[in-house]
């Protein structure tokens, strides 16, 4: 007889069963254990087979709560296996949408989020292990825990606390609720950046228009053009449809010598955001009142002092101090650079001198910058091969850390898309070198499924919980992604100035993690580091491109293979402080903004309120010097407040430069040329930042490293702001 057929239901849960095999299958890589096998994550796969892992995870999570033991083996670990497996699936489903968005993928995860909202909120207002938790933290055990395992457990009950495990009955279930639209929120507002750029195009038929626009740029918006099924378009004759995105705004801005192009683009780059049907200003307005009744629910005066609650900086006000401290630096800086920007644009006979638009700065600047110093920032193209950057960037890390960086054979290891690169990281020498660590890098942009900037993220953590056989915990695995221009066929990519800086930028948090000897996986590599203290490893690095022996080794021009001559080379390293006073405001701008935003505005029962837009000009008009559009707007695009986690903390860029001058300047005090010396610093900066992870406060790390606090003076002698006698 015929097999009785299976019932729907069982064909469902088998189906949700494999998938849930295929997207947790991993591949291994000499030691690296746990690379995730990218092509499995398939919009259906994901959206049957995260349901099954959320209905795995829940029921193990039921039977933890049901009876948890104050203890770290019967609670710790397991928990922390639970989340592993959860912020894996989702991290993984996360960068997928960033770097191949689709709409499919966007509609799978749209499927599944709500429950992992409503399963990770569960988890984390549990009383019943928060009370576990509390009674491991406050009983004998604790001091027979180590210093790692003492943070994760104390900054895992202060979680909770800010998860609003004390809540009751309504506003418990109204945190759920805020928790789940802010997650919306996000994606929506991410999602709505991409289809934008997506279906963006600045369409030119005068080839006058696009005088002094780079070739490159040039070829690529003749491509879009004949994707777009315009017949015979070309580099030379046209017409050039360029998409909206960074890499060619900045380009035209910089370099177009057209007016009207430069002010179409900055309206264009200035509106994302704001298209119909893809508009982000209701989101930013909704997201910031739900942020707002959310720290009133939780017992916070405002979302900034719930921000704050787990960062390095003290209170909101130390954070406004430091505001004022730059400022008050900065302010003269930048309006004598103003002045002399204008003072340039009349000598060079600039009819806009008189009444200078927004879109005429960035191309003046670039002028003035040519002439004082003696380079464009586009010709420098040709001596940034992105493999001969790397190859210096590699050479730095084993000069201070005696660390080797070599790239894996093609195929060696699953990758999301063709151009992505893995590298692994080995300490020693010749045959007894062993691999510690790992690290993909996508660096092209792909307009309409690679969402702009640049990011590091982490894949694999290091931790005792994933050790394969024979070893004390994993090996960890980092990513960053870039948007440099694709490369021609046949030949090789080249970099701006600006993107080895952030090459530079996103190692940096690519070795915190990367380096890290902390082996439990809650409180190893970026792990527990507070956030204002995260970007002290990638702002440091970038320092290193200010030393001259340093920076002409990573050049080459692509046709002579010549380094950069020693003249250019000053002008370069001269150019550095070139408008810092102008960048310092506009950081500034950024920073209080926020925290005006997250401070002040919206909060539950305010009705009165000035607009968030209306917030964002004012801070704007009492900080920058240069011209803006009235009515301008970051904030419909402004992804670290509203996708990137950076809310009530974009001051972290500027805490976290403090950090990193007051750490650079223990390398100059030692003479940068000093070998021994250098390595001598390098190997304490390792062993401290590099190492110790979030396993103690980053202020108890630094000063372990310095040997003191950071103190703001070093940065403002490195750019410039203040003269040293």
């Amino acid at each position: 007889m015929p097999a009785e057929p299976k019932p729907a239901v069982s064909v469902q849960e088998d189906a949700a069963a494999a998938s849930l095999r295929q997207l947790e299958r991993t591949k291994t890589s000499g030691p690296i254990t746990h690379l995730p096998v990218w092509e499995g994550f398939a919009p259906r796969a994901i959206e049957l087979g995260v349901h099954r892992l959320l209905a795995e995870v829940e029921r193990q999570f039921a039977a933890l709560e049901a009876n948890p033991q104050p203890t770290w083996d019967g609670l710790m670990v397991p928990l922390e296996r639970l989340e592993r497996r959860l912020d894996r699936m989702l991290g993984i489903v996360g960068h997928l949408l960033s770097v191949k968005y689709s709409d499919e993928l966007k509609a799978a995860q749209d499927a599944v989020r709500p429950a992992y909202v409503q399963l990770v909120n569960r988890m984390d207002q549990s009383r019943a292990v928060y009370d576990a938790m509390s009674a491991l933290r406050d009983g004998p055990a604790f001091a027979e825990l180590n210093v790692a395992q003492q943070r994760t457990l104390t900054e895992s009950v202060r979680a909770m606390e800010r998860a609003g495990v004390h809540l009751q009955d309504d506003a418990k279930a109204r945190y759920r609720e805020i928790q789940q639209r802010l997650a919306e929120l996000s994606d929506d507002f991410t999602a709505n950046l991409v289809k934008q750029e997506e279906a963006s195009r600045i369409k030119v038929q005068d080839p006058a228009r696009v005088a002094g626009v780079p070739q490159p740029v040039l070829e690529l918006a003749a491509k879009t053009a004949q994707e777009d099924g315009v017949e015979g378009a070309s580099a030379a004759a046209g017409p050039w449809h360029f998409v909206v995105n960074g890499p060619n705004y900045l380009a035209v801005i910089q370099q177009g010598r057209n007016s009207s192009l430069r002010e179409a683009f900055y309206r264009a780059y200035r509106g994302r955001g704001t298209a119909p049907e893809l508009d982000n200003r209701p989101i930013v307005v909704e997201t910031l009142k739900l942020r707002q009744e959310l720290a009133a629910l939780l017992g916070f005066s405002h979302f900034a002092d719930l921000s704050l609650d787990n960062k390095m900086a003290p209170t909101v006000e130390a954070v406004w101090a430091l505001f004022a401290q730059l400022e008050s630096a900065a302010r003269p800086v930048a309006e004598r650079e103003y002045a002399e920007l204008r003072e340039f644009m009349r000598s060079q006979g600039a009819a806009e001198a008189e009444d200078p638009k927004p879109w005429d700065i960035a191309f003046w600047t670039e002028r003035q910058q040519e002439a004082r110093y003696g380079y464009d920032e586009e010709r420098l193209r040709n001596y940034f091969q992105m493999p001969k950057v790397f190859d210096g960037l590699f050479a730095l890390v084993q000069r201070l850390y005696g660390l080797q960086v070599r790239r894996a054979a093609p195929g060696a290891v699953p990758v999301w898309d063709a151009s992505v690169q893995f590298f692994e990281v080995l300490q020693g020498q010749g045959e007894d070198a062993q691999v510690i660590a790992g690290l993909y890098v996508d660096p092209y942009a792909r307009p309409g499924e690679k969402r702009g900037g640049a990011w590091m993220n982490t894949v694999v953590d290091r931790s005792r919980l994933l050790a394969s056989a024979g070893r004390t915990s994993s090996l960890p695995v980092a990513l960053f992604v870039m948007n440099a221009r694709p490369p021609a066929e046949d030949a090789v990519a080249l970099m701006s100035l600006d993107e080895v800086r952030t090459l530079f930028h996103e190692f940096g948090h690519a070795m915190q993690h990367m380096f890290t000897d902390v082996e439990e996986g809650g409180a190893s590599g970026l792990n527990l580091v507070e956030w204002d203290a995260v970007e002290l490893a990638s702002q440091f690095n970038e320092y290193w491109m200010d030393h001259k022996p340093f920076l002409r080794g990573l050049t080459a021009h692509r046709d002579t293979g010549e380094p950069l001559d020693d003249e250019t080379l000053e002008r370069i390293i001269a150019s550095r402080n070139f408008m810092a006073g102008n960048a310092t405001l506009r950081q500034l701008q950024f920073g209080k903004t926020d925290m005006r935003l997250h401070g002040e505005y919206g909060p539950p029962g305010g009705d009165a309120d000035p607009t968030p837009f209306e917030v964002e000009e004012s801070v704007a008009l009492a900080t920058v010097v240069t011209p803006r559009l009235p009515g301008e707007s970051a904030l419909p695009a402004f992804g670290h407040l509203f996708s990137g986690g950076y809310a009530a903390g974009y001051y972290s860029y500027k805490w976290a430069e403090v950090l990193a001058a007051d750490a650079f300047a223990a390398f100059r005090e030692v003479g940068l040329d000093n070998d021994p010396e250098v390595r001598t610093v390098a190997a304490r900066f390792r062993d401290t930042v590099l190492a110790l992870g979030g396993s103690r406060p980053a202020a108890e790390i630094y000063r372990q490293f310095r040997g003191r606090d950071a103190a703001p003076e070093a940065l403002l002698i490195e750019q410039g702001l203040v003269v040293v006698e």
